[in-house]
């Protein structure tokens, strides 16, 4: 459900870079930053360095691309377009898509965390998407790695769900074995510690509540 009053952006608060996150964090949804105005302009470019991946995926459903399906190679040089030709063609491109688009910022963002720097993307030129990919390559691998971790946090709950499973059927087989059963007893309780340890993290950082 969309908030009545979106709040308002990170400037008018008076919120800098540090405080992005928080603000995110206050909105009830992606769709919200949207429909709000957002992901566009400077506060918008602020906001959508601190989106993962898949949000920013999502937020391409909203744009202007996405509504009115354009010709996809305005946004691309043609083999052999003189370059005078394409500067004109795809400042018409920028105005008439780009520049209207809810979440150009959101866009750009992610074709430098994809490395598309082909065509136009969120407003930019191939030349000014290099500029800030080289600008900010210690930024965008920190997001990149940001992007993957909740994958890499999957594989680790699922290989500790594992152990434990692997662990327990050990244990019929200590029969008879005092001193291998108490190791496979204190084995399998420290990969019961840790798989609950990572799905109580998970939990918290997915906004699960303790049920009542």
């Amino acid at each position: 459900m969309m908030a009545a009053h979106p709040p308002r952006s990170p400037r008018a608060r008076g919120i800098t870079e540090d405080g992005i996150a928080e603000y995110i964090a206050c909105t009830e949804s992606i769709d919200n930053l949207v429909a709000g105005g957002y992901l566009a302009g400077h506060d918008g470019r602020l906001i959508a360095q601190q989106l993962r991946a898949p949000q920013l995926r999502r937020t391409i459903t909203h744009s202007v691309c996405h509504a009115v399906k354009p010709d996809i190679d305005d946004f691309y040089q043609e083999d052999g377009e003189p370059d005078a030709d394409w500067q004109q063609r795809r400042a018409r491109t920028v105005r008439d898509h780009c520049t209207v688009c809810p979440v150009r910022a959101a866009c750009a963002e992610l074709a430098l965390r994809d490395h598309d720097t082909a065509g136009v993307r969120g407003g930019l030129d191939p030349e000014k998407l290099h500029r800030r990919l080289a600008a900010e390559t210690t930024r965008l691998e920190r997001a990149r790695a940001a992007d993957e971790r909740p994958a890499e946090e999957q594989r680790a709950r699922i290989a500790a769900g594992a152990e434990l499973q692997r662990l327990s059927g050990q244990y019929l087989g200590t029969a008879g074995k005092p001193g291998k059963r108490l190791e496979n007893i204190e084995n399998t309780r420290k990969a019961a510690l840790l798989r609950d340890e990572l799905v109580a993290t998970y939990r918290r950082t997915a906004g699960w509540t303790v049920a009542a």
